[in-house]
């Protein structure tokens, strides 16, 4: 196996993923992490209950705060006044809300709208909060200003303060409960304790970006500014312990768990909710998003605990030193998913640094970090390709992968640069130097590739320009489209996917080869009806196991018109109709949908019906198709 990666946070986790271990010796360095750091850090996330015995705390609730411009008393930016609810509410319809007159939590129905609190009798609605969209409601002279104006008058991001926390009780109960005199004076020990190590962090500067910009105009110029003192008093213990590890592999492993960790341990998390992991990470989004109630975890954790660094180890690196032991794969049968075991070798690889020691001592892999358009192994040496291109418009990953990077760069020294962002990285707004740099990287996979090789990748994109540049990659480097195969790629429960309006569930498996196939006449009506016909059986077998989306289908009818596209063999004639199509597709699929487009809509699955591309057939036949010259 050969890898490269442009970013050095990629290469350090699968050097991670793949290097050989020893379970003992991986034990062995989790204890001694264990035995340095455990105490410490449960110490900071130690209270006294109600009935005033010692308890662990699972989950503190934040919220952020300012001072209201006009009558300069504090504002508590709740959207609501309901932090805590059920993942699925109608399942289970129990909630906690703060009495916005006393801060005492009541136990309510999530969809109350007006209660009368348990401790001070007075009446308020659960519903209601300080922040209407971006505006922010001062609730003591009623001034009301946007959020964003507020910040730009300011030049640090805003405090937040605990409200209220989830505690583990000695008989193994979670319960919630308000914050009292214990709670401060642990936080008084925490900043007395950070002030001593503060200045040991190094400063880097959060370079703006398309997503880093997100967090720059909420006044983030630093990384740690992302953290609370307990969780950077936490995080400095752990950088301690892991990098007094002496075997390179084992302390490159521990420290992406450490990394990875920090994902659900910052204050750009916010609470799931009951019934599901409680901690929702701070990429749940896809972007870097500023949270006005945040939640902070504690960090080493509990067995009922969520993202912490000890439930990790379980759920990652044991889970994973386990699956490579004896790797296993899912068969579909009777519908059912089975796990068929024994049936892959083990994954026990030796990875080299430069080709030729790979070559030369018959190593199992080599890994390397840089511009994947300039590689250093000779023509025709490849079997198979397989990657999996950025999105050229909206997801900059250097820019998030930095988060990262600043933390593992403290404990591996990988590089003296202060961001993995490069100027030859395949990631642009821009279309065609998205496409430029994206045909670059896969004219050198057709150099290394042998000529009965496979070119394999995935891709989706909701606009059709996305396609377009693909399309023009994968021609301009000398490849054909053979086939692909829609796959579900994204959990049905996640951000992105409950926020979009058109949905896309599935990836694309983009199946591309060298030798040109046989040119066919263009003509725009047999090449959009071949592409149905295909797509059609696609959506169908998918749609055995999932909702498919009118997303989906555009997804799916897209990659075999790829396909389609391909047995033209001229690449103008090829972008020229795609380019124009963009239109008529989006007018098949409308009409497809017809009166029931509304519906379809207001669905967060947006379900389609199977006879979907039957019924294209139908709509083309009355329609006029121009064939572009």
């Amino acid at each position: 196996m050969i890898g490269r990666d442009i970013n050095p946070v990629a290469t350090t986790i699968v050097k991670a993923a793949l290097s050989k271990y020893s379970i003992d010796l991986v034990h062995k360095e989790y204890s001694s992490i264990e035995t340095a750091v455990k105490k410490k850090i449960q110490r900071y996330y130690q209270t006294s209950d109600t009935n005033g015995e010692l308890c662990e705390v699972l989950y503190y609730f934040h919220v952020k705060h300012l001072d209201c411009p006009k009558c300069k008393n504090e504002i508590e930016l709740f959207r609501n006044r309901i932090f805590s609810k059920n993942a699925v509410p109608k399942k289970d319809p129990s909630a906690r809300s703060l009495c916005p007159h006393c801060n005492s939590i009541n136990h309510i129905k999530y969809d109350t709208t007006s209660v009368s609190c348990e401790a001070c009798s007075k009446e308020y609605n659960p519903q209601s909060g300080n922040v209407r969209g971006a505006l922010v409601d001062c609730p003591h002279c009623n001034e009301s200003f946007k959020l964003v104006d507020y910040m730009k008058k300011t030049s640090r991001p805003l405090s937040t303060k605990i409200y209220a926390k989830m505690v583990l009780t000695s008989d193994g109960k979670k319960r919630y409960e308000v914050v009292n005199n214990y709670d401060h004076k642990i936080l008084q020990e925490v900043s007395e304790q950070y002030r001593l190590i503060k200045d040991r962090f190094p400063f880097v500067k959060i370079e703006p970006g398309y997503n880093t910009n997100q967090v720059i105009k909420h006044n983030y110029s630093t990384w740690i500014q992302m953290f609370s003192e307990r969780q950077l008093l936490s995080i400095w213990h752990f950088m301690e312990a892991i990098n007094n590890i002496e075997d390179t592999k084992l302390r490159r492993l521990f420290a992406c768990l450490f990394s990875g960790t920090l994902e659900f341990n910052n204050l750009f998390c916010s609470f799931k909710g009951e019934g599901t992991g409680a901690v929702r990470h701070m990429f749940s989004h896809h972007i870097l998003k500023p949270e006005l109630m945040p939640i902070e975890a504690n960090i080493w954790g509990t067995e009922k605990s969520s993202g912490s660094f000890s439930t990790l180890y379980k759920s990652r690196i044991l889970s994973a030193i386990s699956y490579k032991a004896s790797p296993t794969e899912l068969k579909i049968l009777n519908g059912k998913s089975i796990k068929l075991d024994s049936i892959n070798n083990a994954i026990q690889v030796d990875i080299a640094d430069t080709y030729a020691s790979f070559e030369s001592n018959n190593a199992s892999a080599y890994l390397s970090q840089g511009d994947s358009s300039t590689f250093d192994i000779p023509d025709k040496l490849v079997d198979i390709v397989i990657t999996d291109p950025p999105f050229f418009d909206n997801v900059h990953y250097s820019q998030l992968a930095d988060f990262f990077y600043y933390w593992l760069n403290q404990i591996l020294d990988i590089s003296s640069n202060t961001t993995t962002r490069d100027p030859a990285e395949v990631q642009d707004t821009d279309l065609v130097l998205f496409a430029k740099k994206l045909t670059s990287v896969f004219d050198e996979c057709n150099r290394v590739l042998r000529d009965d090789g496979l070119f394999v990748f995935t891709y989706h994109h909701s606009r059709h320009e996305g396609w377009v540049a693909v399309h023009e990659a994968i021609r301009h480097a000398g490849f054909f489209c053979i086939q692909t195969y829609p796959i579900k790629a994204e959990m049905s429960v996640s951000m992105p996917l409950q926020q979009a309006k058109t949905p896309i569930h599935v990836d694309l498996v983009i199946v591309c080869k060298k030798q040109e196939t046989s040119k066919s006449k263009l003509i725009e009506q047999k090449i959009i009806q071949n592409a149905i016909a295909t797509a059609s059986e696609q959506v169908k077998e998918l749609g055995d196991y999932i909702d498919i989306s009118l997303g989906d289908a555009k997804v799916t009818l897209m990659g075999r018109l790829l396909c389609e596209l391909s047995l033209v063999g001229e690449l103008d004639r090829e972008l020229c109709f795609l380019t124009q199509s963009e239109g008529r597709i989006d007018e098949l699929l409308e009409g497809i949908v017809g009166e029931n487009k509304s519906t379809v809509y207001k669905l967060k699955s947006q379900p389609i019906q199977m006879n979907l591309f039957e019924q294209a057939g139908e709509y083309l036949a009355n329609k006029k198709i121009l064939v572009p010259r």
